[in-house]
């Protein structure tokens, strides 16, 4: 009499079962489950990749919340600049954000023809520029907006997850010596990323 097609027996039990051997066919929950995407390039998983990628979707999201209120990023970082450290004549302001004065006065006019700041002559050569009241909504509105956008960005993270990574994040910032609330695209590119001490040098 021919038995069940299937696996062998062994005592009425299928081969490998309670015997105390694995069987490597059955899922071990110990194990990351296999992918099914196509592996990427080999800096797909590099700290300098993964740190632009992420940084350029989180700016594309950004300025697509902006988008509706009709304020660019760069517009709204000279607002936002203004909102916490108070007026400044066009030059500190290039200074502050590393923009070039003759492109801070295009942006300036931008500003105000908007009704979000406004020009005062402090003396012959320079104007202050002031924050209005409609600009200081507008900066209140878009603040209001980033807290959504670190949800979406960090929607599986813990609570937890997402403190330890602001706090590496900012370690990073202070090691590439960024600006405090300062992106970099607003700045000319003229600082280069620190080179690690990889004993090749000198």
């Amino acid at each position: 009499m021919r038995g069940r097609p299937g696996a062998r027996r062994q005592g009425g039990r299928p081969a490998g079962a309670g015997s105390g051997t694995p069987d490597p066919g059955a899922d071990d929950p110990a194990q990351p489950a296999a992918s099914s995407a196509a592996p990427g390039p080999p800096y797909a998983d590099s700290l300098a990749f993964l740190l632009s990628q992420v940084g350029a979707r989180s700016a594309q999201a950004f300025a697509e919340r902006l988008e509706p209120l009709g304020v660019s990023p760069r517009a709204f970082g000279v607002l936002s600049n203004l909102a916490s450290a108070g007026s400044q004549t066009q030059q500190q302001l290039a200074d502050a954000l590393g923009i070039h004065r003759n492109n801070m006065v295009g942006l300036i006019d931008h500003l105000e023809a908007a009704g979000w700041a406004r020009r005062s002559q402090s003396d012959r050569r320079a104007f202050d520029v002031h924050l209005t009241s409609a600009g200081s909504a507008l900066v209140s509105r878009v603040n209001s907006l980033i807290p959504v956008l670190d949800d979406g960005i960090g929607q599986n993270l813990s609570e937890s997850e997402r403190g330890t990574l602001v706090a590496l994040l900012l370690r990073v910032a202070t090691t590439l010596e960024l600006s405090p609330g300062v992106h970099p695209h607003l700045r000319t590119p003229n600082r280069q990323i620190p080179r690690p001490n990889d004993g090749l040098s000198g």
